[in-house]
């Protein structure tokens, strides 16, 4: 926001209840020209230049302008504009201006929201442009609202325009839909129509079609990557500096000006490069010193960009207390919640929960979003097998595992920044403060589908990147030795040591950089253990503390959600990670457990030899990690102790396994194993877990068409290799 905008806002109405004019009909987001000088302008009376709203050429005075937030409408909009834009002595508005302002915005507007859909444009991220002229280099704001108000003239009354609809909330879209549709609408396209399109939605409302062009651009460049470049090109040319540069000052125009760039950055034709001088400075990217542009997740782009607003809170009414924001339950309705926290991202309101806390064992206190989401994994996975493309047996026998217990964690848009995870998110609540957890499903997601992981996570400065350990910690350098790489994370490399496709691609372990606005990318160390600061990557998720009180603010619970809402290849990323996880728990290190049975030791493999044994350490590995080994441990104690207490011939069949060369564990023994692990397995929420996990394993009967979970060994057949 410049210094301009938070003055008018500081002076203006954005907290106040003004008599009945509530603060959500001027829900606006104000947007100054590039170039304006600095400080608060002089707000002049004067004639106005440009009699007729919409777009403005670099040869006509530009003027102010907004971005719809959700409520706006507008009378609410006249009302805020002759009390915040007022000229000086000018006479105190009445009723009668305000009706008469706000007709005339739209008469004004009329011709360029005809093109936009006329009525059915007035949405939440509309781009509407105001009668008031910038001049003076900025230092004047020019206006006369007496002017304006005689355009009510040009009010279509008959055309369903209300002065008090209010901007509704963007729709999320169904990616698959989504994806469908814009095939559909393609076919028979030349590049100038789809240029004509791309260029309409962005002057437009970005917020509404980010989505869209970004699946368009994706389909185009599948295609043929030149013409994804010439598409990109064509795009940029057609907009004005000025134009790019309000874009850049938003969300939705930020990544969709960053995805022009990936299509325009590395290319060497004559009209990517020009493409290139208009996007560099939009973005308020970085020239090297031979003059070549910084790519936007090499040095930051100087621009920060800003997100709509939500709906401002109700003010308060004297003697009476506000309601409560809990969440909406039962909610079984593919939306939102209209319940509990909620954030915007991308113009898109998100719910995010209610807020949760947790008390680590070294007393600090972590409190912030929680929200266990609404997408259901199961059928997602039905619905995506192709692409999810498991075809193996093992694979199909880890993904049956998985889809069985993710209601334990979470839903695949589940989010939460209530612990010292920091952001834990999906079906196995990976999490940001691990580096085998969350920086792996993002190194993963971005390798797959770069153009979705620079919308959703890259444009805010996160980059993932495989990494190596030494000595047992990352390693503390900030540039990646590529071997060191290729060592450490031998599943996503090929023989030639090049970075493996798809599925395929599946490191091991990954580190977080952020990539400040101006600046190079800065490693986010993993935290200890034991967090008794805030340390770099604790702040770049937005947390802060007082004491030994931390508080995870919740803009990255509405990002990453956003991406689950949105991004079919993302949750695809998820379930691929999520059945990796089965590797993950064969190469645990032991710590100070043995495993060891009557004086021969075993691997975490052979004790899980049946689906119900798979899912129980496997829920644990999800949970905690660190601990499955001295659990299995336990357990083999408290079986051959059990045993031991037996009379013959029961303790003989239940030895451990028959004297040879093999001595695999006996199925007996297993049986009796499985229990007493379910019992000595430390988690938290334990007792919620154990119970739902139980209940899948008395569902596997014939009267539940065997649903549920066999606890029979050797019925597991997801281990890999001998």
């Amino acid at each position: 926001m410049t210094g301009v905008v938070t003055a008018v806002a500081a002076a203006g109405l954005a907290t106040e209840h003004p008599g009945s004019t509530p603060p959500m009909t001027y829900n606006v987001l104000l947007r100054v020209p590039a170039g304006s000088a600095a400080g608060t302008p002089t707000i002049v009376q004067g004639t106005l230049q440009n009699t007729i709203g919409g777009r403005r050429t670099p040869a006509q005075r530009s003027t102010l302008s907004v971005f719809l937030c959700p409520g706006a409408t507008l009378r609410g909009i006249a009302y805020w504009l002759l009390r915040t834009i007022k000229p000086t002595g000018a006479p105190d508005a009445t009723p009668y201006d305000e009706m008469s302002v706000a007709e005339g915005l739209w008469g004004w507007n009329r011709d360029y929201l005809a093109a936009l859909g006329g009525p059915t444009a007035w949405r939440t991220g509309l781009w509407l442009p105001l009668p008031v002229e910038v001049a003076a280099g900025g230092a004047q704001w020019v206006t006369d609202w007496a002017t304006v108000g005689g355009w009510s003239d040009r009010f279509p009354a008959t055309s369903g325009v209300s002065l008090d609809a209010p901007a509704q909330h963007l729709p999320l879209p169904d990616p698959a839909a989504l994806t469908a549709d814009v095939t559909t609408w393609r076919a028979g396209r030349d590049l100038d129509e789809l240029a004509d399109a791309i260029e309409r939605d962005l002057v437009g409302n970005p917020f509404e079609a980010v989505f869209r062009i970004v699946e368009i651009l994706r389909q185009v460049a599948a295609e043929d990557a030149d013409d994804a470049v010439d598409l990109a090109a064509e795009v940029t040319g057609r907009l004005t500096a000025g134009e790019l540069a309000t874009l850049a000052g938003v969300s939705a125009g930020h990544g969709l000006l960053r995805r022009l760039w990936s299509l325009v950055g590395p290319s060497s034709a004559g009209d990517a490069e020009d493409a290139r001088d208009l996007l560099g400075p939009a973005l308020g990217l970085t020239r090297t010193g031979s003059g070549a542009w910084q790519p936007p997740d090499v040095i930051g782009p100087a621009v920060l960009p800003d997100e709509l607003t939500p709906v401002p809170p109700a003010p308060p009414v004297k003697g009476k207390k506000p309601a409560p924001q809990g969440l909406v339950v039962p909610w079984k309705v593919a939306a939102e919640n209209p319940g509990g926290r909620h954030t915007m991202v991308l113009g898109r309101d998100l719910c995010i929960g209610v807020t949760d806390s947790y008390t680590q064992k070294n007393g600090t206190s972590w409190s912030g979003p929680a929200y266990a989401g609404r997408l259901d994994p199961a059928q997602f996975i039905q619905s995506n097998a192709a692409a999810i493309g498991f075809t193996t047996a093992a694979e199909r026998a880890r993904l049956r595992v998985v889809e069985l217990i993710a209601p334990n964690e979470g839903r695949l848009d589940a989010a939460r920044g209530a612990d010292k995870g920091t952001l834990s998110t999906g079906i196995q609540q990976w999490s940001a403060h691990l580096n085998e957890e969350l920086p792996v499903l993002l190194a993963r997601f971005k390798r797959v589908a770069p153009d979705h992981y620079d919308l959703f996570f890259g444009m805010y400065g996160l980059q993932p990147e495989p990494w190596w350990r030494v000595g047992g910690k990352e390693a503390a350098v900030e540039v990646a030795d590529p071997a060191q790489v290729r060592a450490a994370n031998p599943e996503a490399f090929d023989s030639g040591g090049e970075a493996k496709q798809g599925k395929e691609y599946a490191p091991r372990y990954a580190t977080l950089f952020r990539v400040p606005p101006g600046g190079g990318r800065q490693r986010l160390a993993e935290p200890p253990d034991s967090v008794v600061e805030v340390l770099p990557r604790h702040a770049f998720f937005g947390v802060s503390a007082k004491g030994k009180a931390y508080t995870v603010a919740p803009e990255w619970c509405g990002r990453i959600r956003l991406a689950s809402l949105c991004s079919l290849p993302y949750n695809t990323v998820q379930v691929w990670t999520a059945v990796w996880r089965f590797e993950r728990l064969a190469r645990q290190p032991l710590g100070k457990a043995t495993l060891t049975v009557r004086g021969r030791q075993y691997r975490i493999r052979d004790f899980v030899s049946s689906e119900y044994a798979a899912a129980l350490v496997i829920d644990q590995h999800i949970n905690a990690p660190f601990w499955v080994t001295e659990a299995i441990d336990r357990a083999i104690n408290r079986t051959e102790r059990a045993i031991a207490r037996m009379p013959e011939p029961m303790r003989t069949e239940l030895r451990p396994f028959d004297e040879g060369a093999s001595a695999s564990l006996r199925a007996p023994w297993l049986r009796l194993f499985q229990i007493n692990y379910l019992a000595e397995r430390n988690l938290v929420g334990k007792a919620e877990r154990d119970m739902r996990i139980t209940g899948l394993h008395d569902r596997f009967d014939e009267s539940n068409a065997w649903a549920g979970l066999d606890p029979e060994p050797g019925t597991f057949s997801g281990w890999v290799g001998p």
